[in-house]
This record gives structure tokens, C-alpha cells and sequence, in this order.
């Protein structure tokens, strides 16, 4: 089977981490300016929207358009039944979550929610058909297509989101600025593709029963994550209020950002993986997890070191209490960052079913840890909760759950993490371990683990992993 070059693969991540890097400082510019003109509460109750929204979003055609990235686009009946079945679903959704908008406004006592989730909805309508589209610039590994549409459509929501917060609109600015987003995005995406679709209120029922199960397990999938990421917010919004929600928001957002950067390589890994054979995916998921781990651990390492001063410092003093969350929950993010790779590895084996059934087993001992948590330690400990059960104990059933449905060696996988990860977390130990004059911390402890991370990384393996990032930079760069 063919594979994609290297230079094309490295190419096309360097195109998608760009992108995601000027949207993602887009945002961090918004949040800020959001931050000061709108208060935790807003912040609190937009989490409370984003609970049911986000929870929709596993339903929207671009869930189920994830098909055609698997199986190709040589199957035109196959290509429009998928495009007729997220186009209906979508406008299914739309009444789905309306519907779901005022018991939930209830269960918070937060009226408010009610006509944000029924305006949010209207993306449902505006935006069916949109994922077809974008699977077709994946599958053919446009990723510059993708990656420009994204940051265009970023930049446009972000400025719309700003503009009505100024003018004081308060929380309804979030909605607007998403409905903005998304048809720009609809847009963007149907032009680039150029692919045409045809479609059909019932969908040609043998070509749907062929990817049904595919469909269903990658739902199933997304379902149980949403279930493990998301009864967090639940749980804190309904017995700690919406301003506690609004710092462990911030606080959860902050610390995913570096693991949303990895969401987009990982549309690469899957684009590659889907046309690799069982070996060449083991080999390229062992490259994956050690590049994942060499990058990350610094950088989880220098923001856990910053954190105290920093938010404070760029969101106001009245957000001191997300800094705290931020440095828990950055436990997880980095576990996350293993097992999303690890996830994508087994979709690609035509293994959605058993992903699906790993995630699942994790849901009853996350919401128990989550609940434990608010009533022990409140906010803080709903993060702690979060570190060791979604983080630790989870990375670790993840890791031998694949290992055992794959045949793959768990030491295999495990030897290129290793290294980074026991490297950052001696640093980190040590710093917080060296008593360090507080105004000179904010320099010496990010340098200090630049430094000797690089130096350890180095010297424990012979020079060859500085080899390793020179030869993929020099690869990426023709």
C-alpha cells in the first residue's frame, strides 16, 4: 500500500500547527479582552451552554462525514448517501437541542440558558453539509485548504465575538460570534472542496448499512468522551454556581490548548494512518507519541512554572482562582495528548467499536471521581479528580486496553514517552523543591527547564534525538 511522503506529512502538520497557532493566539488575545469586559459568571453560564452544545456537536455531519476520510471517495453512491445522512441529522439536531435547552436551564437555574441554546442551534441548519466537504479536503490531504479556512473563519468570529461584547451585549455576544463562524465556514469549506454532493431525504440504504457500524462506533466514541471531558462542568455548575464554573473553564481551556494543537496533527495522523498497512501504523504511532512527548513536556512543564503570575498577571486579578485549576488539569491535558493518538491508531485499524468500549468503561469512574472531588476539595478538587482519573488512571487502561486488542508490544509504545516524560517531571520536582527569590521565579524557573531539559534530552540519548529534530525540520523545510 502507498504512503504519503514524509515531507508532505511533516508539511502538512506545519500547515495546520500555523494555522492553529494564529487562531489559537487569536483567541488568547479574545479571551483576554473578553475577560475584562465580561465577568466569571458569563463565562459560567456560556459553560453551562457549551454543556449541551458540545454534546450536539458529536451528532453534526462532520462526526459522520469522518467515513469518507476512512474509505475514500471512489464510491459515489457511498459518498452521497453519507452526505444525505449528516444533512439530516443536522437538521434533526436543530430541533433535538432546542428541545433540550429549557430542562437544562432549569437544572442550573439560569433562565438565560434557555434562549442561548435555542439561537445557538441555528448553526445545525446553517452549517449541514459543511463536514462532507471538509472530509473531502482530508482525505485528499489539502490541509492548506483546511488550514486557511480555519483561520479565516477564526479571525472572523473572534472580531464579531469582541465587537458585540463592547457594545454590551454581554453573553449573547459567544452566540453570535459562533453563528458568524459557522457559515463563513460553510462557505470557505464548499468552495475549496469544489467536490459536488447530491442529496437525497433517503439515502441509498445499502450503501449506509456499509459504513453503519463504522458511523455508530465513532459516535459511540465521542459520546463516551464528551460523558468523561464534560460531567466535570456539569457537576461544578450545578453545586458550586456558575462563577465557579467559570474559573475551572478558563483554567480547563488554558491548559488544552497545546492538546487542541495536537486535535489538528491528529487530522493529518488519521489522513496518513488510513492508508498505511498494520506495520507502518505501529511504526508511525511510535514516532507520533515520541515527537508528542518531546515537544509537549517542555512546554506543560514551563506553563505549570508560570502559571501563578501569568494569569493573574494578563486576566485580571479576579481570575488568581483559575491558576491553581490550570496547573491540576495540565496533568491530564498531557495524558490526553497519548491517548488521542493512540485513539486515532485504532479507528484506522476498523476498530471504532473497541475505542468506543475502552472510553466507556472510564465513564462510571470519572463522574464518581468528579462528584468525591466537588465534595471534598470543591473547584480544586473537581481538577484533582480530573489529574488522576482521566489523566493517570486512564492513560494507563488506555494504553494496555490497545496494546491488548492490537497485538502491539506495550513496551514498544511506552520506550519513546518515557525519556521526556521522567525528564520534565525530575525539573519539575526540583524547581518547586529550590527555594527561588519571588520576583527573580518568573525567569530563572522557565529557563532553568528549558535548559536542562534539553541538556538531559541530549545527553541520556547520545545526541540522537537533537539528530532526530534537525533531519524532520530539514524534511519539512523543502
Amino acid at each position: 500500500m502507498s504512503s504519503p511522503k514524509t515531507a508532505k506529512i511533516a508539511g502538512s502538520s506545519l500547515w495546520l500547527t500555523g494555522s492553529f497557532a494564529v487562531t489559537k493566539v487569536s483567541q488568547l488575545i479574545a479571551q483576554i479582552i473578553l475577560a475584562r469586559l465580561l465577568s466569571p459568571k458569563d463565562f459560567g453560564i456560556w459553560g453551562m451552554v457549551l454543556i449541551v452544545t458540545t454534546l450536539s456537536e458529536l451528532f453534526k455531519d462532520s462526526a459522520i462525514a469522518s467515513v469518507l476520510i476512512y474509505k475514500g471517495l471512489s464510491d459515489k453512491k457511498l459518498a452521497n448517501a453519507v452526505y444525505s445522512v449528516g444533512v439530516n441529522i443536522s437538521v434533526c439536531m436543530f430541533f433535538v437541542q432546542m428541545l433540550v435547552g429549557f430542562p437544562l436551564s432549569q437544572f442550573f437555574h439560569q433562565p438565560i440558558v434557555f434562549p442561548l441554546i435555542v439561537c445557538e442551534s441555528l448553526v445545525f441548519l446553517i452549517g449541514a453539509g459543511r463536514g462532507s466537504h471538509a472530509a473531502v479536503l482530508q482525505r485528499q490531504m489539502n490541509f492548506r485548504a483546511i488550514a486557511i479556512s480555519d483561520s479565516v473563519v477564526k479571525l472572523v468570529g473572534f472580531s464579531i465575538v469582541i465587537s458585540c461584547a463592547v457594545i454590551g451585549w454581554g453573553v449573547w455576544s459567544f452566540v453570535v460570534g459562533n453563528i458568524a463562524m459557522t457559515a463563513v465556514d460553510a462557505l470557505i469549506k464548499r468552495w475549496f472542496s469544489g467536490y459536488r454532493f447530491t442529496y437525497h431525504f433517503i439515502p441509498d440504504a445499502s450503501a449506509v448499512q456499509e459504513v453503519r457500524g463504522y458511523i455508530t462506533s465513532l459516535v459511540g466514541i465521542n459520546l463516551a468522551v464528551y460523558v468523561n471531558t464534560n460531567t466535570d462542568n456539569l457537576i461544578v455548575g450545578r453545586l458550586l454556581g456558575a462563577q465557579a464554573l467559570g474559573f475551572y473553564s478558563l483554567g480547563y481551556q488554558l491548559a488544552m490548548l497545546p492538546t487542541f494543537a495536537l486535535s489538528q496533527i491528529n487530522r493529518v495522523n488519521f489522513s496518513v494512518l488510513s492508508q498505511k498497512d498494520n506495520e507502518g501504523k505501529r511504526v508511525y504511532v511510535c514516532k507520533m507519541l515520541e515527537l508528542y512527548a518531546l515537544f509537549y513536556a517542555p512546554i506543560y512543564g514551563v506553563a505549570f512554572v508560570m502559571a501563578p503570575w501569568l494569569i493573574p498577571l494578563v486576566y485580571g486579578a479576579e481570575w488568581t482562582k483559575a491558576a491553581p485549576i490550570f496547573q491540576i488539569v495540565l496533568i491530564f491535558a498531557y495524558a490526553r495528548g497519548f491517548m488521542a493518538i493512540l485513539g486515532t491508531a485504532l479507528n484506522t485499524l476498523d476498530k471504532p467499536h473497541i475505542n468506543a468500549a475502552i472510553n466507556w468503561v472510564l465513564v462510571p469512574l470519572s463522574i464518581s471521581g468528579f462528584l468525591v472531588g466537588a465534595y471534598l476539595g470543591g473547584v480544586n478538587g473537581v481538577a484533582i479528580a480530573t489529574a488522576l482519573v482521566m489523566g493517570i488512571a486512564a492513560t494507563v487502561w488506555f494504553w494496555i486496553a490497545i496494546c491488548y486488542s492490537t497485538g502491539w508490544s506495550i513496551r514498544v509504545l511506552l520506550a519513546p514517552v518515557l525519556l521526556p516524560t521522567i525528564t520534565i517531571g525530575l525539573i519539575l520536582v526540583a524547581l518547586l523543591a529550590t527555594p527561588i527569590p519571588t520576583h527573580l521565579a518568573p525567569y530563572l524557573q522557565p529557563l532553568a527547564i528549558i535548559l536542562g531539559y534539553g541538556i538531559i534530552i541530549s545527553l541520556v540519548s547520545k545526541g540522537r534525538v537533537p539528530q532526530m529534530l534537525i533531519d524532520l525540520v530539514r524534511r519539512t523545510l523543502k
